[in-house]
């Protein structure tokens, strides 16, 4: 330290000059400014200032929202479709004219050796017609599957007094062969199909016949001593179908039906038309005497209630 009066240097433990005894003054430690806060260096910028971060644009969003929006609609729309399709085809698979059809198809002996059983048959593709008169027109085309072999199924039918009748039917094979199908129907039945006309249950012929020979009976409601009244089927009552059911019968030479099978109506109404055929009762049929067996057909007409 320095002392204030005459000058001379003064030990910092002294209170008072030795050489004037003036007292001294202790002095403060010099004021030093704080040095600046560290901060990291800083990377030396190339081509002018630091750019600013890019603001992140809403058009990715909006892309993203009708992407799921178009998504979900096309989800939508192939389920429609496909229920759609489904409910069309299981719609026109149970008409009448396409049972005639497939029935006609699948009773081909001829189908049967190129193509085998007939496994499944595709969409009917076509027109259809059924008025409330009992008159109509089907035509279409739809793909056969058989255990041989497939190929395409096109035919025609027509509809008289609330029955249908194929008219004309061709299956082409894959292989390129061409097979004419026609109705199971036998002439003799067609013919009396529609008729009410009774005929005397004794057959008069000069033909030689013996027992087991088959005649044609044409239509045998008239002729029947016992004929029940099919069931409404709960289901066919709820869709509300309705028509004529014509089932092919085999009655035996004791008046008993042994076979019975449907060759055209509602497939709804097919299976019970079918178990009252089954139960129908007839008076033998003789022939010069003999009893024979009688192939016929039993109209069953139902009604919506």
């Amino acid at each position: 330290m320095i002392c204030t009066s005459c000058g001379n240097d003064v030990e910092s433990i002294n209170r008072f000059c030795p050489k004037c005894g003036a007292p001294v003054q202790p002095q403060s430690p010099p004021m030093y400014e704080s040095p600046p806060p560290y901060s990291s260096p800083q990377t030396p910028m190339m081509g002018g200032p630091m750019a600013q971060p890019a603001k992140k644009s809403g058009c990715g969003k909006i892309i993203l929202i009708v992407a799921i929006i178009l998504l979900i609609l096309g989800g939508g729309l192939a389920v429609a479709i496909y229920f759609g399709y489904h409910y069309a085809e299981k719609t026109l698979k149970s008409s009448e004219a396409y049972t005639a059809a497939v029935t006609a198809l699948k009773g081909n002996d001829e189908v049967k050796d190129h193509l085998g059983e007939v496994k499944d048959t595709g969409f009917p593709l076509g027109t259809f017609s059924q008025n409330a008169d009992g008159s109509g027109n089907a035509a279409f085309v739809m793909s056969v599957q058989g255990s041989k072999a497939s190929g395409h199924y096109e035919v025609s039918l027509v509809r008289r007094n609330s029955v249908w009748r194929l008219e004309k039917g061709i299956v082409r094979t894959n292989s390129g062969q061409t097979i004419n199908i026609t109705d199971q129907r036998s002439d003799s039945e067609d013919a009396n199909l529609n008729s009410n006309a009774d005929t005397d249950t004794d057959i008069n012929t000069n033909e030689s016949v013996t027992s087991g020979k088959t005649v044609s009976g044409g239509v045998l409601n008239g002729k029947a001593i016992s004929l029940p009244k099919p069931a409404y089927p709960p289901v066919a009552k709820q869709a509300k179908a309705s028509g004529t059911v014509v089932v092919q019968v085999l009655v035996d030479e004791k008046g008993n039906v042994v076979s019975a099978r449907a060759v055209s109506g509602n497939p709804l109404l097919n299976a019970a038309s079918v178990a009252a055929a089954r139960a129908a009762k007839f008076s033998p049929t003789k022939v010069n005497g003999k009893p024979v067996k009688v192939s016929g057909v039993i109209r069953y007409v139902f009604t919506a209630e």
